[in-house]
């Protein structure tokens, strides 16, 4: 039996161009409001803190800087009763207010922290401590007061660094472990978080530090920064890669591998907002959000 050519296409499609840019339109408008649900979340869970030790009173003073989450089956993060003091003291709820209370409370904070799961990881992650698993399940300590300065609503658009634009050299961090140099602009600012622009030399610190993170935690832990070097025409070139390793066998795979461009001044974004960057003061004390000397 021959094959015939078909007298007509069995459906038609939008122009080429219609379809991406519906595509891209809808995958923007899906990662946005990802971002907008982990952002509320977060806050929320801040607040079920809050409410917990306050016993539903939020003007009193309570007492807390972190609480213990852990990974359930699903990817999405619930309570175990654990938080940390503003002085590092490790409490329970339990012992606060008691037992019962305790559980009634957890199961009630438990309908926020599952919304952070794998869909929200970008916002939430940047603001958690790896701590050894819990019965073989990942933990981490979500850190309540960054948490707390998230904007409910949509974040603003970010700005670009230009050449000629109002930056300051400070010094930043984001796991308030390694600080680096930096320059910012004090008006490209998200929910108090910069975004440091460095010079290639700090880029190959970061990427060295990065890697032996991923080493130590494991890939789906630390997105990784890569520094590769070569000649082309007598000319040496640095690419400067960030790997999101999480985002590889997800619907964010196309965005898994970015490549950073220098600006004018030859300095690279590493992380921007997503990375909750912040400046430390000369003694070393986080300032979110960041108002430079006579601002």
């Amino acid at each position: 039996m021959k094959n015939q050519t078909p007298p007509h296409s069995t459906y038609q499609l939008p122009d080429s161009n219609t379809l991406g840019a519906a595509v891209k339109e809808a995958l923007d408008g899906a990662t946005a409001a990802r971002e907008r649900l982990g952002r509320v979340m977060a806050v929320a869970t801040a607040a079920a803190v809050r409410d917990i030790l306050t016993s539903h009173r939020p003007g009193a003073p309570f007492d807390a800087s972190a609480v213990e989450l852990v990974e359930g089956d699903d990817g999405s993060l619930f309570p175990t009763g654990q938080y940390w003091t503003t002085a590092g003291s490790l409490r329970t709820f339990a012992d606060m207010v008691g037992w019962v209370e305790a559980v009634s409370a957890l199961h009630g904070m438990s309908e926020w922290t599952m919304h952070l799961d794998g869909g929200t990881r970008d916002v939430w992650h940047p603001l958690c401590t790896e701590l050894p698993d819990r019965g073989r399940r990942p933990a981490y300590a979500l850190d309540l007061v960054r948490a707390a300065s998230l904007t409910l609503g949509p974040p603003p658009l970010a700005h670009q660094a230009r050449a000629g634009s109002a930056m300051v050299e400070v010094l930043v961090c984001a796991n308030n472990r390694d600080r680096y140099p930096a320059m910012v602009d004090p008006a490209d600012q998200r929910d108090g978080y910069v975004r440091p622009w460095f010079d290639l030399d700090t880029v190959r610190r970061i990427a060295e530090n990065t890697q032996e993170e991923s080493d130590c935690y494991g890939h789906g832990s630390v997105d990784t920064v890569h520094v590769l070097d070569g000649t082309v025409d007598g000319r040496a070139h640095a690419v400067v890669l960030v790997v999101c390793w999480m985002w590889l066998d997800g619907e964010r795979r196309e965005e898994a591998v970015e490549v950073l461009q220098p600006n004018e001044d030859g300095r690279y974004a590493v992380g921007g907002h997503d990375w909750c960057w912040y400046v430390l003061s000369d003694d070393l004390t986080p300032l979110i959000p960041f108002t430079p000397d006579g601002a």
